[in-house]
């Protein structure tokens, strides 16, 4: 005979069980939502920010963007850091690609003293660029030539924007350190969100080349970037 209170308990730990692993992953999808919607916001404050006006011509020309709302770097003479962002891509229609998720670390920044955080944007402008990025993990300065724009107004104003970069970067600091160049940092795909966040396996290829996936979160994104 069977024992309905067994039935019932193995149920109960099935359902447990489901649960448990499905919580990870919805929590990573709502992390991933929530950096979607800190990037447009720091896509608005950069944008809109008179100081930083040569972005918003660069960006017209760009081949995609990566945009890093909190970006960390602290140390005494040697320092170190980096975080999460999306990049998107421009299509040749001008649209803008759905958000792949990135991440930007172990940054040698050079001589500092002091920390800070930032708020970032690397603007790709060369299809060499956008391919170092998307095809393996980049290491800015030996994959990709950097060019620092105007970082704020209390460091940066006497970098020099090259005319031949393949990327440019502007941040918004808090904090102050006595210089900062980008040099080193390496930039890696974050392939476990890019999947949960779509629902499935995925390439950055598929998602900022081919479009093969959508998220309704990836509009208002582009919207600020187009500035409409």
């Amino acid at each position: 005979m069977i024992d309905r209170r067994q039935v019932l308990a193995g149920a109960a730990a099935g359902v447990a069980l489901a649960l448990g692993t499905a919580m990870p992953a919805r929590a990573e999808v709502t992390e991933a939502q929530l950096m979607v919607e800190r990037a447009r916001l720091t896509a608005m404050t950069l944008l809109g920010d008179p100081q930083y006006a040569p972005l918003k011509n660069l960006l017209g020309r760009a081949k995609g963007v990566l945009i890093l709302p909190n970006v960390i770097q602290a140390g005494f003479f040697l320092g170190g850091g980096g975080g999460t962002g999306v990049l998107v891509a421009r299509g040749t229609d001008g649209s803008w690609s759905g958000p792949a998720f990135y991440t930007m670390a172990e940054a040698s920044f050079g001589l500092q003293f002091g920390g800070q955080q930032a708020q970032m944007m690397l603007v790709i402008m060369t299809d060499k660029g956008l391919n170092a990025v998307m095809d393996r993990s980049v290491k800015l300065g030996a994959d990709a030539k950097v060019a620092v724009g105007e970082l704020g107004t209390q460091v940066g104003a006497g970098y020099g924007v090259g005319v031949d970069a393949d990327m440019y970067v502007y941040a918004k600091t808090s904090g102050l350190f006595g210089g900062l160049a980008v040099d080193g940092s390496v930039i890696t795909p974050r392939k476990e969100w890019n999947d949960i966040f779509y629902g499935q396996q995925t390439t950055p290829e598929q998602i900022l080349l081919d479009r093969a996936f959508f998220r309704p979160e990836a509009q208002a994104l582009a919207s600020v970037l187009s500035g409409s």
